[in-house]
């Protein structure tokens, strides 16, 4: 058959005990853990299905801008104790698996939401702890269809930190939703429990994971949506993994996340009638064939997008534990110097991000482009929301968030980085500092792990 978006697409025969989902496409009933514990690998799969539904039955098979960005693969063409010219904010991990997973896929000529996409949303709900995944073209897509799942229209009031990216203000606002921001902590650089009290009348609340750091969970009987963007492979204080907190969690695959499928994003939860609602929402309103349950867009995510998340997934915990190495010897090699993110008691933050609170008295315009000079790219650090001019401005202070935001930067860290790069960052953080504080004894080398 060919589909409304003109992708063609065979069906095999459903299975008696099979159940049709959004779309029209054939589904066995089967759970996120059992579609995670199928271990074949993005390219097995993808060649099932380019053999045809039978051989796919018969082996088990079921269905911001990118500036400072350098791949892997790419990185591993220089010699090892080398220095490129310029150290990136953030290196995806992609290689040869992801490059040979893809091109399986293109082969196989399912290109649209099949049966990697369904492990892949499988693979996520096990990892987080949670029922149903449902994968969708991106964070903000997450965010947008999980509000309006939820319910959230015009006039309802969402509670949102004032510090982030603008979009999930964004998502509430789309739907004609109240926007209330609250401040966040000045260590954890997430909003406090204590900060949603105070909004029991809102419809919904958002946590957010600010940079992989676990949130707490807020004082809030409402609706909670976790804001989990940055957060995949964190622990919460609890033991539980970020990704479990409220009613659903959403999750961004942008290349400067842990896991990157280009672009893209996920909805976990744990409620049957709320996951399904989201996959009629991100596939047109579809509830089967020929019936729409209400008017939606198109937010599914490729064929080629669930390889890639399929292969990463694989490598997790070693892409964790690789940033945690180099999180730890870069917070140790700066410590005095800047002013670093805090982690909850008992909390595991994944280190998405490498974030740091300039010293008072350094610019941070003129600190970035000295660090440009010395090879080693920063960047601004997130956004005030009340300062975008697309929200009213809130009547309560919000001065924690606009210092991280005045004097914050983020700095490079990647599971690829090499030591030499690691002190080359470190090196030209110090000494930049020390020079812009007016230090005439700077110290400019050093070991820094």
């Amino acid at each position: 058959m060919v589909d409304e978006m003109g992708d063609p697409r065979r069906v095999p025969r459903a299975d008696p005990g099979a159940r049709r989902i959004a779309g029209g496409r054939p589904e066995v009933a089967r759970r996120p853990q059992e579609l995670a514990g199928d271990r074949r690998s993005s390219q097995e799969i993808a060649g099932d299905r380019r053999r045809g539904p039978r051989a796919a039955a018969r082996s088990g098979a079921c269905d911001a801008p990118d500036a400072g960005l350098a791949t892997d693969r790419g990185a591993r063409r220089r010699d090892a104790g080398s220095i490129p010219a310029m150290i990136p904010l953030a290196r995806p991990a992609l290689g040869d698996r992801e490059v040979d997973a893809v091109a399986a896929v293109l082969r196989s000529g399912m290109l649209v939401q099949g049966p990697l996409v369904e492990r892949f949303e499988a693979l996520l709900a096990e990892r987080c702890a949670r029922r149903f995944g449902v994968a969708v073209s991106s964070g903000t897509a997450a965010l947008q269809l999980t509000f309006r799942a939820l319910g959230v229209g015009r006039e309802d009031a969402v509670v949102v930190p004032a510090l982030t990216w603008p979009s999930p203000a964004h998502a509430a606002a789309e739907l004609g939703a109240r926007v209330r921001l609250v401040d966040v902590d000045p260590a954890e650089w997430n909003a406090p429990p204590e900060a949603y009290a105070k909004h029991a009348d809102a419809a919904a609340a958002v946590v957010i994971d600010q940079f992989g750091n676990p949130a707490r969970p807020p004082h809030f009987e409402g609706p909670v949506v976790e804001d989990a963007a940055c957060a995949l492979g964190s622990l919460l204080a609890s033991g539980r993994p970020c990704g479990s907190l409220g009613v659903a969690s959403c999750f961004s695959f942008h290349p400067r996340k842990i896991l990157t499928t280009g672009e893209g994003g996920a909805i976990l939860t744990d409620d049957e009638g709320l996951a399904e609602e989201l996959r009629s929402l991100r596939n047109h309103g579809l509830e089967g064939p020929g019936r729409f349950r209400r008017p939606a867009a198109n937010h599914r995510l490729t064929e080629m997008q669930g390889a890639l998340g399929v292969e990463q997934m694989g490598r997790l915990d070693d892409l964790l534990a690789r940033r945690h190495t180099h999180a730890v010897a870069l917070r140790d090699a700066l410590e005095g110097h800047v002013e670093l993110q805090v982690a909850a008691e008992g909390a595991r933050p994944n280190h998405q991000t490498l974030g740091a609170i300039l010293p008072e008295g350094v610019d941070r315009d003129t600190f970035l482009e000295r660090l440009r000079e010395l090879g080693v790219q920063g960047g601004r650090l997130s956004y005030a929301l009340h300062r975008l001019h697309t929200l009213p401005r809130p009547d309560e202070s919000l001065e924690v968030t606009e210092r991280v935001v005045d004097r914050g930067v983020a700095l490079p860290l990647f599971p690829s980085m090499s030591e030499a790069e690691r002190r080359t960052v470190a090196d030209a953080v110090r000494s930049t500092i020390d020079t812009l504080r007016g230090g005439s004894d700077a110290t400019q080398g050093g070991a820094s792990g």
